[in-house]
């Protein structure tokens, strides 16, 4: 019994050594294919894509010069406008301050004019009634003297009647 446990364990771990021996020469093959793939990617990456990054290498190198004179360009042109828009700022501020005073002083000189023009309009209002006045006054003047004149004559003729009558 002794041999035939013997017979068979040489036996299981033969066709064990067997067995490895097939899985590892399995394993030798597929990795030789995946070597021979890995082969022929290498080959299309070294003939397709290494000109690609070659190229973009060199437009990168010749546009970064260009690039940081626009970045440079874009920074002094910002510094620029910022100037430029604070002093559009302080000229309107000067501006419109210039325009608040203007309209101030032509407030006060419409103010003035209109105060001026209600003096002269009484004056001449003044001065044309006062010489009206003093017209009417002289002809109501001599109408009354006319009058008394007429009822003069009229009342010393009644007069003397009266005071004849009188004695």
């Amino acid at each position: 019994m002794h041999e035939t446990s013997l017979i068979a364990f040489v036996a299981v771990t033969s066709v064990a050594v067997v067995l490895q021996t097939l899985i590892l020469a399995g394993m030798y093959f597929s990795t030789r294919k995946m070597g021979q793939r890995m082969e022929a990617l290498s080959k299309r990456v070294e003939e397709q894509v290494l000109p690609l990054v070659e190229k973009v290498r060199g437009i990168v190198d010749e546009s970064a010069p260009k690039i940081q004179t626009v970045v440079t360009n874009l920074v002094e042109t910002s510094e620029l406008v910022r100037t430029q828009a604070g002093q559009i700022d302080v000229a309107v501020t000067e501006i419109v301050g210039i325009a608040r005073a203007q309209a101030e002083r032509a407030d006060v000189l419409a103010t003035r004019t209109m105060q001026r023009v209600d003096l002269t309009a009484e004056k001449l209002q003044h001065t044309v009634n006062a010489p009206v006045r003093h017209l009417s006054a002289l002809v109501e003047g001599v109408t009354a003297g006319f009058s008394a004149l007429v009822s003069g004559r009229k009342t010393q003729s009644t007069k003397a009647s009266s005071d004849e009558m009188f004695i």
